[in-house]
């Protein structure tokens, strides 16, 4: 059959079919080649920065602020919250800001946003992707962003305009929503047919940045990956989850403020937000409705194809997947870029901290991945040099860091196959023991979790052992995610703090040096302005428990770490004793009691802290400064994760991929803290604007905390060298010869990655020092008198006393160690030679006492131990019952032997005092009779046994002494 194409010319219809795909083929070659990703990235940016004047703002880090709601950042706009929310600094660059373009590392693998689990089942879902933005504050509005849109998508990248599609906000009548119909209008005046412009509803074209704040209509545009089929409309597949028809712009147009009762004001300025996804745009140019068909991907799957000779990838998704090996493909693929881009930023696999363990996750979905392509360990690192090639001239961290995330994905892989060939044997260890099959429950699944089965099984891989061996399994809360829940609710929500002013509590920093002693001020008239309490909300009276609220204090609140302030609250009639010091807001809460008379709202009291106690906590947190200052120098990719300072002790966490747990390290972060301590260097503050102090060298601050908008920057110099550079807002000493002294107690690995370090400073680093060095006197001591046999009595007591002060007193790390390990190598030696001693001077003993007492032996001796005294009483030559009691500080050891034929009744006697005082004796094997032991833990009770048995003994010796 003939069909005509163009004027008199004919074509039979198979041939016209060819030709069609032919050139469909073409296009889509064509297309392909053009268009790469680092292309369409750059051209967006080139026409926003370049053609249309947007200010270039580089992609802020992936690590979310406390407080959005998110581990990670999951869109374009979270770096420009402050804009929206009208809380820019004055005279920050970000005030600056009118149009602004970028592109945005985003991650969604936990809290609302979380597309872990759907990687790798279908061809369009990723844990890391880029968000190219658009961005006017209070600049252009509706018309500009479309027009913009549309230029950019058809006389740009040359997407025809039968293949796009057009929603708006249809409006809510609940809500009281008037449809966007300003929006419908702009698509049709610019040339887009009124069948493509759709009205959609709140879901999918209202947007909203929380319960309340900022939020307004939004337009989507939509891509329909089959428009060149003859005759095709699919406004229905707008939508719809269709894998054929996608969004791939969102433009959002926030003129609302939405208020706490819901209802919606307008803002006095208008902004626009548009994010279009890197990898669909990408998908689209290169004409394929695979995202993991981009060159994106692409290089990762040749790699392991060529590397492996494994079938290539086919972009099978379901059934048609035979092995699952194309999923395996997609989860290694993308899982790499999102550790790459995650590890570059310092983040390191963990258990517990709560960006780490994210990682952890994906790392080990990952490795599991690679065992189903047959990936031989440590080749998974080999692929970030691929992501370094797709990603680093865009986000240079990547190639900066590059040997370093390899280094750590490596030694990760190594920690992971040892855990996953522990937590399989423990998980074959409760199969056989589970005397039922079916679902594996919440109480089993914690038993395997916390390590009853000998080893813990992590979540991750007790997930893929139950699947492995088909079974459904009822995981418990993630205690990190029960941790985070914890957090979010913490603290004593107090109505009464709405309706309070903010406190004044710069006070706190009102301290100086003396020239001999710091002077603390007292803040003389301040006024009560609220108070709670169980039994009232305006006054506390003698004897009651509460807070109470000041308008101004010299009371440090618990932050950054840092303690807070204990004291008194006082007048002439009033005492309340301050336990506690919180921050809740902006206000300061006094938490405590009253010891005399009662505090009412409107009181003037006079604040007054515990200068001793400030003080200690001021030495602890200027030494933590110079330990995170130390770290930084012993290995550049040291971050901070958290601290505790107070009281002259200090608590600091660490990431770092360095092993950092040998003697030289610790020497150094000590040696160089004490140096500083030593050369006595001021320590200076100074306040400035946010923008300002984070723009300074060498500055250092924690990327995911909030900040207000002017900062204090406490600066440790040396010849005006910059040492310790910090963003802080706590207490710290003057000058650094104040800190006194300073040690590491504690270095330990928590976890992947993390390390803890714990020190003392001030009195109480002296004190640890004082006693390191009295306890290598005291091994050295041991060592001598064992090598030259002397001092046998002193013996015991050496060891005791070096164990008790090892078990009890605080002291250094590096002592600490050196000397248990010294007494260990020693103790063996000593116990058997103290044994054999003690064991002749008691077998003397026994032998002596028979020859004294008539019928029994009652001895109470302070050496030796209970197998001395077994081995005593099994080989010394017995003729008459012997008992021997031991007392020390936690218990009573007493043992009983009874020779062959012993008389009856005085064994039975014997044993009654026992039964009689509720003890339970138990018979041990002897070859020369019988013997029985007990140890008691009640010392009242071994008193009690010890004066009957001695009553006894003198009751029967009195009546076998012939008068």
């Amino acid at each position: 059959m003939m069909i005509r194409v163009s004027g008199n010319h004919t074509i039979c219809r198979n041939c016209w079919k060819l030709l069609k795909n032919f050139d469909k083929s073409f296009h889509r070659h064509k297309s392909s080649e053009s268009w790469t990703s680092a292309a369409v990235r750059s051209t967006f940016l080139e026409f926003f920065c370049g053609k249309h004047d947007h200010k270039f703002v580089p992609s802020s880090s992936i690590i979310a602020k406390k407080g959005e709601g998110s581990y990670f950042i999951n869109a374009g706009m979270n770096q420009f919250k402050p804009i929206f929310l009208n809380d820019v600094e004055e005279g920050s660059q970000m005030s600056s800001y009118k149009r602004v373009a970028n592109s945005q590392k985003c991650i969604r693998i936990g809290g609302k946003h979380n597309d872990l689990e759907d990687v790798g089942l279908d061809l369009t879902h990723h844990t890391f992707f880029e968000m190219l933005g658009s961005w006017s504050f209070g600049d252009y509005f509706k018309r500009e962003a479309c027009g913009m849109a549309l230029e950019l998508l058809i006389d740009v990248y040359k997407i025809p305009m039968s293949s796009l599609y057009f929603t708006y906000f249809k409006g809510d009548n609940s809500l009281q929503l008037q449809a966007d119909l300003e929006t419908r209008d702009i698509w049709m005046s610019l040339g887009v047919n009124e069948n493509r412009v759709l009205p959609c509803g709140m879901k999918d074209n209202f947007w909203d940045m929380g319960h309340t704040g900022p939020c307004g209509p939004c337009t989507e545009i939509h891509y329909d990956h089959h428009h060149r089929t003859r005759h095709r409309g699919v406004p229905h597949l707008v939508n719809t989850d269709n894998s054929d028809v996608v969004e791939i712009w969102n433009l959002v147009f926030m003129q609302y403020n939405r208020q706490a009762d819901q209802t919606l004001m307008p803002l006095p300025w208008h902004h626009v937000d548009t994010g279009l996804g890197l990898e669909r745009l990408t998908a689209v140019l290169q004409n394929t409705t695979s995202n993991y068909h981009t060159d994106l991907f692409r290089p990762i799957f040749d790699a392991i194809h060529k590397d492996y000779g494994i079938p290539p990838y086919q972009g099978n998704v379901g059934q048609e997947d035979i092995g699952g090996r194309d999923r395996a493909y997609r989860v290694v693929a993308d899982h790499i870029r999102m550790l790459s881009v995650c590890l570059s930023e310092g983040i390191l696999p963990d258990r517990a901290d709560q960006h780490g363990h994210k990682v952890r996750a994906v790392l080990y979905r990952c490795l599991q991945s690679a065992k189903v392509l047959g990936l031989n360990p440590g080749y998974i690192s080999s692929l970030v040099d691929i992501v370094v090639e797709s990603l680093g001239a865009t986000y240079p961290e990547l190639s900066q860091s590059s040997k370093r995330v390899k280094e750590v994905i490596d030694s990760a892989e190594d920690h992971y196959y040892k855990t996953l060939e522990q937590g399989t044997k423990a998980f074959n260890k409760f199969l056989r023991k589970r005397k039922k099959t079916g679902p594996i429950n919440e109480t089993e699944a914690n038993d395997l979790l916390s390590g009853r089965y000998v080893n813990p099984v992590p979540m991750e891989i007790l997930e893929s052992l139950a699947h492995q061996h088909n079974l459904s399994i009822s995981l418990p809360k993630r205690g990190l995610e029960e941790h985070t829940d914890k957090q979010e609710g913490k603290g004593h929500i107090i109505s009464c703090l709405e309706d309070l002013p903010r406190t004044d509590d710069q006070h706190k920093y009102s301290y100086k040096w003396t020239g001999t002693a710091y002077d603390f001020p007292d803040v003389p008239d301040a006024t009560v302005v609220g108070v709670n309490s169980d039994h009232s909300d305006e006054s506390m009276k003698s004897g009651e428990k509460g807070s109470i609220f000041l308008d101004k204090t010299c009371f440090y609140g618990e932050s950054g770490g840092q303690l807070g302030d204990t004291g008194t609250l006082e007048n002439e009639t009033s005492l309340f004793v301050v336990t506690d010091t919180k921050v809740q807001g902006e206000t300061v809460q006094h938490i405590g009691f009253v010891e005399k008379g009662e505090i009412k709202k409107g009181d003037s009291l006079t604040a007054r802290i515990n200068q001793d106690r400030r003080l200690s906590n001021m030495r602890a947190h200027t030494a933590t400064h110079l330990l995170n200052w130390s770290l930084r120098q012993l290995t550049n990719d040291a971050r901070q994760n958290g601290s505790k300072v107070g009281e002259d002790r200090l608590y600091f966490e660490v990431f770092t991929a360095k092993e950092m747990d040998t003697v030289s390290d610790v020497v150094y972060l000590q040696d160089a803290v004490r140096g500083v301590v030593t050369r006595a260097l001021p320590v200076t503050r100074r306040s400035l604007p946010l923008s300002q102090a984070q723009a300074l060298d060498h500055v250092v601050y924690l990327l995911n905390e909030t900040y207000p908008h002017t900062v204090n920057i406490i600066s440790i110099e040396d010849d005006g060298i910059p040492l310790s550079v910090e963003l802080c807002g706590g207490t710290h000493v003057v000058n650094t010869a104040d800190i006194g002294d300073f040690c590491i107690e504690k270095l330990k690995g928590v976890g992947q990655g993390r390390k803890c370090v714990y020190c003392y400073t001030g009195e109480l680093a002296t004190q640890a020092q004082r006693n390191g060095d009295t306890l290598v006197g005291l091994i050295e001591e041991l060592e001598l008198a064992l090598k030259t046999n002397s001092r046998l009595e002193e013996w015991e007591t050496l060891t005791k006393t070096i164990k008790t002060m090892l078990s009890k007193d605080i002291l250094p790390k590096l002592e600490r160690e050196d000397v248990e390990t010294r007494l260990n190598q020693i103790e063996h030696v000593v116990t058997t030679r103290l044994n054999a001693i003690n064991l002749q001077r008691l077998k003397k003993e026994i032998l002596l006492a028979q020859r004294k007492t008539p019928r029994w032996v009652q001895l109470s001796i302070t050496y030796g131990n209970y197998n001395v005294i077994k081995k005593a009483l099994s080989t010394a030559d017995i003729s008459k019952p012997v008992i021997i009691i031991k007392p020390d500080s936690r218990s009573t050891q007493i043992c009983i032997a009874f020779p062959k034929g012993c008389d009856a009744e005085l064994k039975r006697q014997i044993l009654e005092v026992f039964s009689d005082h509720g003890a339970k004796v138990k018979e041990q094997r002897s070859k020369v009779g019988e013997l029985y032991s007990l140890r008691l833990e009640d010392m009242v009770q071994g008193e009690q046994i010890q004066w009957a048995l001695s009553t006894l003994f003198y009751k029967d010796l009195h009546s076998t002494i012939k008068y």
